[in-house]
């Protein structure tokens, strides 16, 4: 293989290198960064952590969705007190 023939695109990258010229593709966008849910440590006693399980379980959800849904009702209930001077 010659010099030549290993810097000329192929396949895909050629076909979109002939579209971009030819006026047919936007430049591509620069990607954006997302925002993932942080992963947070919390310790349970056992016998927290079995309750939490049984009551995930009651309601059909993984532990770790029951856990969340109680922090954030825990969550408003505190800004509430808090809003109101508690």
């Amino acid at each position: 293989m010659t010099a030549a023939a290993t810097t000329q695109p192929t396949g895909l990258q050629a076909l979109v290198a002939k579209n971009r010229k030819a006026g047919r593709l936007d430049e591509p966008t620069p990607k954006q960064p997302t925002r993932r849910p942080q992963l947070v440590g919390l310790r349970l006693k056992p016998a927290e952590f079995e309750q939490a399980r049984q009551l995930a379980d009651e309601d059909e959800r993984p532990t770790s969705v029951f856990v969340k849904r109680m922090y954030l009702r825990g969550l408003e209930a505190y800004l509430q007190d808090r809003a109101a001077g508690h």
